[in-house]
């Protein structure tokens, strides 16, 4: 045998899901009840007459609650004869939708990149499938190897025209001694095909 569930029932479980939903939303507690005593005493509308020039209402505006100042706001609104509704400062959207983090360029993978020589004005080109910051790291290990300890002679400059190095930087640094400028190497392009980021 099942329980009918009468409509003053129905109503009063509609209106505490309504209070809380409310609540979560930053209303507070007055709020269900302000707004149950104006449906209570506002009169029924006459649907076939027409809204009078002389209706006192000069409109509404909706405002975000905030403890405090939003009821300071609504009592000098009504004072215009303005109705004012509320709305929560912090949404359930607000709450749960964050954008994203923003990321690190260096950290972008799967680049073609530029770094500049200080002493000329060439330039090297490179690509990498990982990350453009762990590449560069690489590159200037390599470059300390070559320029750690090392008096740069015409002999030893003689020397450097022959030395296969790990990358064309290592080998200008090893050639013509100049200094390369880490700090300005940039992401020129991002593609993620290796074929097509080796022929750029």
């Amino acid at each position: 045998m099942h329980n009918i569930v009468t409509e003053d029932e129905d109503k009063k479980e509609e209106e505490e899901r309504i209070r809380r939903a409310l609540a979560n939303c930053g209303y507070p507690k007055w709020t269900i009840e302000k707004v149950k005593q104006q449906m209570q005493n506002k009169p029924k509308k006459d649907t076939k007459t027409k809204k009078s020039d002389n209706d006192p209402s000069k409109g509404m505006v909706v405002i975000p609650y905030i403890e405090g100042l939003s009821e300071k706001l609504q009592r000098i609104f009504w004072k215009h004869r303005i109705a004012t509704a509320m709305k929560p400062h912090n949404t359930l959207k607000s709450l749960l939708v964050h954008p994203k983090d923003r990321r690190d360029p260096n950290e972008t993978c799967e680049v073609v990149y530029r770094v500049d020589c200080k002493g000329c004005d060439k330039m090297y080109v490179g690509e990498t499938g990982r990350a453009f910051a762990t590449r560069l790291k690489e590159h200037q290990k390599d470059a300390e190897k070559i320029t750690s300890n090392r008096n740069y002679t015409r002999a030893k400059r003689k020397d450097s025209l022959t030395e296969q190095n790990k990358s064309a930087i290592t080998d200008h640094i090893s050639q013509e001694n100049h200094v390369i400028n880490w700090e300005g190497a940039k992401i020129i392009d991002k593609d993620s095909n290796q074929h097509t980021r080796k022929i750029r």
